[in-house]
Order: structure tokens, then C-alpha cells, then sequence
């Protein structure tokens, strides 16, 4: 049971949510969006792989998260996320006007939800003690 809800393993689930996002589409032009759509038409094959992978990878994350969070806690954590991104906007540190700033706060704000709903069994246990059903072993 040692080291299982380290500070690591949060960290580790949020920098692969992290990639996730930011693999599949940022405004850089350094993306999966940008390769397989608006690149050549060649390896399509691994286009097609590399999305099926990606969308794989999306649906565990959105599962992981509303069976974790549930209405109890993602709409609290939803509700937190907007009114920081409106004070934010209204102290002028962000400008949702611009297209970039509004790409970087929604991705941002994707990120922060799907990993604490990845990581959210390993948070609930360091805050708690509560163990995961799946912990326990006989």
C-alpha cells in the first residue's frame, strides 16, 4: 500500500492529460490536428491510427472523470475553473477576446478538469484515507 497516492502520480496523470490536450490540438501549429488535416495526403494509415489513439485516449479520460467527479464535484469544479477564468478577464490578465488567450484558457481549463478526474482517486485517498475499491486485494 506504500507510495500509492504519492504526489508523483497526480503529477504524472496531469502532465499525460497535458499531453493528451495539447498532442491533439494547440495553436502553435505543432499539433495532430494540424499534421493529419491540414498537412499532405500521405500515412494516412498512422493518421488514422494516431486518431483512433487520441479518441481512445479522450473517451478514458471523460469516463475516468465522470465516473470519479460525478455531478457532485464536476459542476463545483466546472463553476471554480469559469469564475477564475471571469476574474482573470476582468483584472485584465486575460483577454478572452483573443483568440489565442480564449484557445490556451479552454485547453488549460480541459486539462485541469480531466486530470483531476483522472487523478481524483489518488486525491480523495491522500485527503481521506479512503481507499479505491480496486485497491483492496484479498
Amino acid at each position: 500500500m506504500y507510495g500509492i497516492a504519492q504526489p508523483l502520480g497526480i503529477v504524472v496523470r496531469m502532465l499525460a492529460v497535458l499531453v493528451l490536450v495539447a498532442g491533439s490540438y494547440n495553436p502553435s501549429g505543432y499539433s495532430y490536428y494540424h499534421w493529419a488535416f491540414q498537412g499532405g495526403a500521405d500515412y494516412w494509415a498512422l493518421k488514422i491510427l494516431l486518431g483512433l489513439l487520441i479518441i481512445f485516449g479522450y473517451v478514458f479520460c471523460v469516463a475516468a472523470t465522470v465516473r470519479s467527479l460525478r455531478l457532485l464535484l464536476g459542476v463545483p469544479l466546472l463553476l471554480v475553473i469559469g469564475s477564475a477564468l471571469w476574474l482573470l478577464s476582468n483584472e485584465g490578465w486575460l483577454d478572452l477576446s483573443d483568440w489565442l488567450q480564449r484557445t490556451l484558457a479552454l485547453e488549460a481549463a480541459l486539462v485541469i478538469v480531466l486530470g483531476t478526474g483522472v487523478s481524483f482517486s489518488l486525491i480523495r485517498y491522500r485527503l481521506s484515507g479512503q481507499l479505491d475499491s480496486r485497491t483492496i486485494s484479498y
